[in-house]
């Protein structure tokens, strides 16, 4: 014990007492729950997966439409038919895209044709093989340049045949416009080939596969402009035929007139397009090869008494001869 020297009192030694600490309050639950969300990576994931999921369907729906857009202006156009007076639904229009699946599939498939060969012969050959080894180190640059132009030498030959047959197209169509798009964009895509492979030593490929920006969109917009242009030059062929009577959708139609109607067109030799909103919507029918300035009709259905219409062309025969049951 320790003794005060004033007092001599005895001074009994304290334990030191730590203060109770006081307790926190918890985050709210919703808080924590939301914070727990955004912080997790798969959230992010999922979020951009969508976001390029909803992208990718609104560029293929407006893709499709515009394509068929394109074939039903080219189509009705070379029968001398404004497109806007047939009130055509926008169903009807996206449903034309499916005459250029085979525009759409050619580049595909050509690129696949492309890694096929390489498949098949560069890499079991050893000699193949061992030459593509030494160009690539020997001439990195070239070989990038060459590999580069291989990709894009489908899309820039169609620019260019598409450009060059610019010259016999409608000046101020649809069809024209997207030609003159076409080929400025087909140079441009070539331009950046040569330039990725020589300067920057990268593959078109990677950079794609990478998602950079600028090589995916021009190589998107040369294949949709060239799908485009083989589309309208598919329907302009289709509506020649129409024309000529060779088509299976070809349909004579004689018209007898209403007597206090018009009757210039008694004894004509015309060809049905349609008939909507009251309307028949005929041409004249040519001799192959068709005319480029066909005349066409738009006859209301109020002036006529009798519509007669005929198939030019043969129903399948198959379908004719099959026997049904009970039916002689």
């Amino acid at each position: 014990m320790r003794h005060r020297r004033s007092t001599g009192q005895p001074v009994v030694g304290r334990r030191a007492v730590r203060p109770s600490p006081v307790p926190r309050r918890p985050a709210t639950t919703a808080t924590t729950t939301a914070t727990s969300l955004l912080a997790t990576p798969g959230t992010f994931e999922s979020a951009r997966r969508l976001g390029e999921s909803l992208v990718i369907a609104a560029v293929t729906s407006s893709g499709l439409y515009l394509v068929g857009a394109v074939y039903t202006d080219a189509y009705y156009g070379r029968l001398s038919i404004e497109t806007t007076s047939l009130d055509l639904s926008p169903p009807y229009v996206a449903l034309q895209s499916a005459h250029a699946l085979r525009a759409l599939l050619e580049y595909p498939s050509t690129l696949l044709l492309f890694w096929i060969l390489y498949r098949t012969f560069a890499s079991p050959v050893r000699r193949v093989r061992q030459w593509f080894d030494r160009a690539r180190r020997r001439f990195p640059r070239l070989l990038l340049v060459a590999a580069n132009l291989v990709v894009v030498a489908p899309l820039v030959v169609g620019a260019v045949l598409t450009g060059y047959r610019e010259q016999t197209l409608v000046p101020g169509s649809l069809v024209s416009e997207v030609a003159g798009v076409l080929e400025d964009l087909g140079v441009l895509l070539l331009g950046y080939a040569v330039w990725l492979g020589w300067s920057q030593r990268a593959s078109i490929v990677s950079q794609i596969r990478a998602r950079k920006p600028v090589p995916i969109a021009l190589v998107f917009f040369v294949y949709l402009l060239s799908a485009l242009a083989a589309t309208a030059v598919a329907a302009e062929r289709a509506a020649a035929l129409l024309l000529t009577g060779g088509s299976d959708a070809s349909i004579g139609i004689e018209l007898t007139m209403a007597p206090e109607a018009d009757q210039q067109l008694e004894g004509k030799d015309l060809i049905l397009v349609s008939a909507r909103n009251g309307t028949f919507f005929v041409v004249e029918r040519q001799p192959a090869p068709p005319s480029q300035r066909p005349v066409a009709y738009m006859v209301p259905a109020a002036a006529v008494d009798v519509a007669r219409v005929q198939r030019q062309v043969d129903a399948d025969a198959t379908f004719d001869e099959f026997e049904l049951e009970g039916i002689e």
